[in-house]
């Protein structure tokens, strides 16, 4: 069993190192809450994100996009959010954003802007909007 497991490993963490890929890392602060990500490329044309809510409510989100617009310097997508906090339990977004990268030198570092109407299952639905710090590792 231990051999398998070794095996496994070395072969899973061997196709990480050559799969060349690209991770995001942001802070967010969306409406009352401050989230940190960590995701796909934002530069592909379909990306996700994994997001943790801080604070007093403690939630984690999946976020889904799909990138309508995309320019050297900016990207315009929308796709949906799914999520859990415990007060709300689970729900549903949709997300409307724009990811800017002003600087022509470093096109890694943008700016989030990000509006969400939140169809939560338990009580009733509320705006988000908010703006955040994005870095892509490449």
């Amino acid at each position: 069993m231990n051999k398998i497991l070794l095996i496994t490993s070395l072969l899973f963490f061997g196709w990480i190192a050559t799969a060349n890929a690209q991770i995001s890392a942001g802070v967010y602060r969306l409406s009352s809450s401050t989230f940190a990500s960590i995701g796909t490329d934002p530069d592909q044309k379909i990306f996700g994100e994994a997001r943790v809510s801080t604070g007093r409510r403690v939630g984690i989100e999946g976020t889904f996009g799909y990138n309508f617009v995309q320019r050297e310097d900016v990207n315009f997508y929308s796709g949906f959010h799914l999520g859990n906090e415990p007060r709300e339990n689970l729900y549903l977004g949709i997300p409307l954003g724009l990811f800017i990268k002003p600087f022509t030198a470093n096109r890694h570092f943008g700016f989030m802007m990000e509006a969400s109407p939140i169809f939560p299952r338990h009580s009733g639905n509320y705006f988000r909007a908010g703006i955040g710090l994005k870095y892509v590792f490449r």
